[in-house]
């Protein structure tokens, strides 16, 4: 599978959008710059995902997923938040690396979180 590009850079537009909602008058030229950022990032996740044999859309729809559940206007133009959080999704998604037993029971957690998620947005699938 390859990656939609233009999907991943809307979705990205997307999310700038969000965080600069709060930006009185926040230019083009920043929106764009901001939504370049967050691409740039997007694409270095999608490339290694794609390493791992998996799907490298996954990194838009995690994009969707940050832009509903943690972007927010109060971020403004900072995008350092960005990369670390689009990492852990994906190390859950598509996991690189291997897990301490401790480590591993989180991942029973995330499994109740995610299928109640799941539950609560069946009409949206």
């Amino acid at each position: 599978m390859h990656l939609l590009t233009q999907e991943l850079d809307d979705a990205c537009a997307a999310l700038a959008r969000i965080l600069l909602a709060g930006t009185q008058g926040a230019s083009q030229d920043i929106l764009e710059t901001v939504t370049h950022r967050l691409a740039q990032e997007a694409t270095q996740h999608a490339e290694y995902v794609e390493l791992l044999g998996r799907d490298p859309n996954m990194v838009t729809r995690a994009v969707i997923y940050l832009s509903d559940t943690h972007a927010h206007p109060e971020l403004g133009s900072d995008t350092g938040w960005f990369r670390p959080m689009l990492a852990c999704l994906l190390e859950l998604a598509a996991p690189s690396l291997a897990l301490s037993g401790a480590g591993a029971r989180f991942l029973g957690d995330v499994e109740e979180g995610v299928a109640q998620s799941i539950a609560d947005n069946a009409g949206a699938r």
